[in-house]
């Protein structure tokens, strides 16, 4: 069951409020930015009224063809790396083990695209219904590597086992996104909307990984390699809460 989230219903609340009062007073915000040939900058508004992901987007951007149809596109992407690099040393069975050192990677890539027709259904007036259908791709890379030391004891000695592990993972989606929502006008280049949205994806992700194990300081020891791959598909769908955001027009 979808949660509607005290913030965003009173979003809601002020959207029918400001409609309600420009009936009852009898203004007339004429939304001339629903016009062909223009542009407007969209952006999500948090709770606490930051700034954050658009339907999933860094950014997105509308384009008019008409007062009652526009294409807006929105892209999402993000990457992350780090690297780092430890010191360990330890001593078992009264015998000194020295030291052992330890390291670990990981990187990932997400990227994330939607384009969208919409339909205005009241395109006069300062506050507009409308709704949206499009295509939907994303794409996820993601990989980790750990280079780790293990300390062990015989009756004797000490040693240290090393333990390398690798894995990576592909991920491809393709669907289609659906919008409906409302927009009102509070200057000629600047509007309010609220909006709700439904996605449908097939997915397809492909893991690789791979382990080695050894141990070279103790003799007679046989390392050993083992690979693991595996491939996952399947279809998911995604219904989020009704979001809040800011249209900039140019």
């Amino acid at each position: 069951m979808l949660k509607l989230n005290l913030k965003i219903f009173s979003s809601l609340l002020t959207l029918a409020l400001l409609y309600t009062s420009s009936q009852v007073f009898g203004q007339s915000l004429d939304s001339t930015a629903l016009r062909e040939g223009s542009w407007a900058l969209q952006f999500g508004i948090a709770s606490n009224f930051t700034f954050t992901t658009f339907q999933g987007s860094s950014f997105a951007a509308k384009y008019q063809l008409s007062e009652k149809n526009a294409i807006r596109g929105g892209i999402m992407f993000y990457g992350n790396t780090n690297d780092g690099t430890n010191s360990l040393s330890g001593t078992a069975a009264d015998t000194g083990a020295g030291t052992a050192s330890t390291s670990n990677s990981y990187g990932t890539a997400n990227v994330a695209v939607v384009v969208q027709y919409l339909w205005y259904l009241n395109p006069s007036g300062p506050v507009h219904f409308y709704c949206g259908l499009g295509p939907a791709i994303a794409y996820n890379y993601y990989n980790n590597t750990t280079d780790n030391a293990y300390l062990y004891s015989t009756n004797s000695r000490s040693y240290w086992e090393r333990v390398k592990y690798v894995s990576k993972t592909i991920q491809w989606g393709g669907g289609a996104a659906g919008i409906v929502g409302v927009e009102w006008f509070a200057s000629h280049w600047l509007s309010l909307h609220a909006m709700y949205n439904e996605t449908i994806q097939y997915q397809w992700r492909s893991t690789v990984s791979n382990q080695d194990r050894s141990i070279p300081d103790l003799p007679n020891y046989v390392p050993y390699h083992l690979d693991n791959t595996g491939t996952s598909k399947g279809w998911y769908f995604s219904s989020p809460l009704v979001s809040f955001g800011l249209n900039v027009y140019l």
